[in-house]
């Protein structure tokens, strides 16, 4: 058998109450193997953890204890230049509330993921047009984002994340600001980044969105319940 792309063992997170001083854990123990490629939701209510993992993943918080292990790299152990290098070329990850720059225009914020890269200034506009034609968003490259509907901002936001060709996409409930039309066309996009082959792994609390992915994990009280095929498992 294939070593997975993603392996978590025993992973642990508590936080410290500033106040009181006792601590609080989060994650009791996730043990989850992904493979390179897949599209999987991590599924899950509120205080569940899911969002906790999630942060754990992307190198945002860091375990109480436990390893994650990356494209063979244990991330949790990475720190200054290294965990630079992780973050900006191999991670991409999409919010909740799209997180663009608003002082910035669309192009602009994709750029910018392309520039923190150092990609050579020559591929920069290629490739912000090419991510932009992928996601149907070349008529707003030129607009700020309040000139954007929820919409299109959580696609210039995909594009963002994605045009610099990392190998793992997250996404925390990047559908859970928008109506339910918008929020199933994000859901479209991310079935192409899986069919593209980039490994996704997708927060939501939303049992229907959930089924849209190859593989749904659902957690409760910090720990993993089960796993199941989705309907966009091949």
């Amino acid at each position: 058998m294939a070593e997975a792309f993603i392996h978590v063992e025993d992973l642990r997170f508590s936080y410290e109450d500033g106040e009181s001083g006792e601590r609080t854990e989060v994650l009791h123990g996730i043990d989850l193997d992904i493979e390179e490629g897949s599209f999987v939701a991590v599924l899950g209510h509120n205080g569940s953890g899911k969002s906790t993992l999630l942060n754990c993943l992307a190198t945002i918080d860091k375990p109480s204890s436990g390893t994650i292990v990356v494209g063979g790299r244990d991330v949790t152990a990475l720190a200054g230049k290294e965990l630079a290098k992780f973050r900006r070329e191999d991670l991409g990850f999409i919010f909740q509330d799209s997180n663009l720059l608003d002082t910035l225009t669309a192009y602009e914020n994709i750029a910018l993921a392309l520039t923190i890269q150092k990609a050579p200034v020559r591929e920069i506009d290629p490739r912000v047009r090419e991510a932009a034609r992928t996601l149907g968003i070349e008529d707003v490259l030129q607009k700020y984002p309040y000139q954007m509907s929820g919409g299109q901002k959580q696609r210039v936001a995909a594009a963002r994340a994605t045009v610099t060709r990392p190998h793992l996409v997250l996404a925390d409930e990047p559908t859970g600001a928008l109506d339910s039309r918008t929020g199933v066309e994000i859901m479209e996009l991310f079935k192409s980044l899986h069919a593209e082959g980039q490994t996704v792994i997708l927060i939501t609390h939303n049992q229907e969105l959930a089924d849209e992915a190859q593989r749904v994990v659902r957690i409760a009280d910090g720990l993993i319940q089960e796993m199941e095929r989705g309907s966009h498992a091949v």
